[in-house]
């Protein structure tokens, strides 16, 4: 869900979602760095009050910093962490029904809460609460946040 509001015009809300591909790499225990490539989608608003906010579409490069730490070790549940993370981002999208494209860049932060269960080991599950900020030139502000869920698959050796 996206909060926008442009210049002589009122806050509005617009709906949206995306897909990512990331690709994490461990620093410590702690601290790993998470880069992904996105695509999203973000809905027109309503017309009340006689305007709208357009919908668009594209996607983004971005790299964040994610901390966590360990709530439950056990042989039979596996391992749960709780964190959070931030980073920024760079997105290039377009408007709907035109060719019209922008950019803009996009400071994030996200808590967390990743689950390794133990007769999966290389696979984690993750919910995650996204709060980003885009720094449009064509509004005054714009928020966004949501919810996440994601499964992640590690390569390599296991543990």
């Amino acid at each position: 869900m996206t909060v926008s509001a442009g210049q002589g015009f009122g806050p509005k809300l617009q709906y949206g979602g995306g897909v990512a591909v990331d690709f994490i790499f461990p620093i410590l225990d702690w601290l790993r760095l998470d880069a992904s490539i996105e695509g999203f989608t973000v809905a027109p608003s309503d017309i009340s009050g006689g305007f709208l906010y357009r919908g668009y579409s594209g996607g983004a490069l971005a790299v964040m910093a994610e901390g966590g730490w360990v709530l439950v070790s056990s042989p039979s549940l596996g391992l749960m962490r709780i964190g959070g993370g931030l980073g920024f981002a760079a997105a290039l999208p377009s408007y709907w029904y035109t060719t019209l494209a922008f950019f803009y860049m996009e400071p994030r932060a996200e808590a967390l809460l990743d689950w390794e269960p133990s007769g999966l080991p290389r696979f984690d599950f993750r919910l995650f609460i996204p709060v980003r900020a885009e720094l449009r030139r064509d509004l005054n502000y714009s928020f966004s946040t949501g919810f996440g869920i994601g499964v992640l698959y590690r390569f390599g050796k296991d543990k």
